[in-house]
């Protein structure tokens, strides 16, 4: 069952990623020429580097930022890639999945430590509700995702996550719990650890895209 679970997951959040993407475009227009699209991939690919500008806790925050989403995709293509084939976590991808693992929870540490007062909720977030799908609304952008709202949710809801997903792989390796308590805890890791990666992908598009929408604009 969790392996349908997983597989109709992400194709979902793949799926609404891409049609929130073609309903409220952002980036170079016109949208489908040659020009626009090879821009775009070049403008994604300066998104990698630090920017001068940024003092010492935004460079750091933000080369853990890179290194940890490193690390999610080494977990995602270990954790989920031989379930979704029908295998299991073993032999030479659990090394490396649990090799990753301790780096990337590390990684989130910093980000939330040094992102907290960035991500806080503002008394003029409320102007953004409610939110409206109209076409006259649609031509101005989403404003859950466009206006940082989205992100803010995202990064506290990340971070509370992060907590069931790193104690329920921690006491899966004790026995502290007895055999059931540690087959409960790698079951539940396991549900967590979808969340948290369904949740993930969507920060990362809307990050992507305010950090687009921030330099076309600009």
């Amino acid at each position: 069952m969790f392996r349908w679970i997983s597989l109709i997951g992400f194709a979902g959040v793949f799926a609404a990623v891409v049609l929130h993407h073609l309903v409220f475009p952002c980036g170079y227009r016109p949208r489908f020429a040659v020009r626009s699209l090879v821009r775009k991939k070049v403008h994604l690919l300066t998104l990698l580097f630090v920017p001068q500008a940024m003092g010492w806790a935004g460079r750091i925050r933000k080369l853990a930022f890179l290194l940890g989403l490193l690390c999610f995709g080494v977990l995602l293509a270990t954790g989920f890639g031989p379930l979704l084939f029908g295998s299991r976590l073993q032999g030479w991808l659990l090394m490396v999945h649990a090799t990753f693992a301790p780096v990337f929870i590390g990684c989130i540490a910093v980000v939330i430590f040094l992102g907290a007062a960035r991500y806080r909720f503002r008394k003029e977030d409320a102007r953004f509700f409610p939110c409206s799908c109209r076409q006259a609304d649609r031509a101005a952008g989403c404003r859950l995702t466009d206006s940082g709202l989205g992100a803010k949710a995202g990064f506290w809801f990340l971070a509370v996550m992060v907590l069931p997903v790193t104690l329920t792989m921690v006491l899966s390796m004790l026995p502290w719990l007895g055999t059931d308590g540690q087959a409960f805890c790698l079951q539940a890791h396991r549900w967590c650890a979808l969340v948290f990666s369904l949740a993930a992908i969507v920060q990362v598009y809307m990050l992507v895209r305010m950090d687009v929408l921030r330099d076309t604009r600009d």
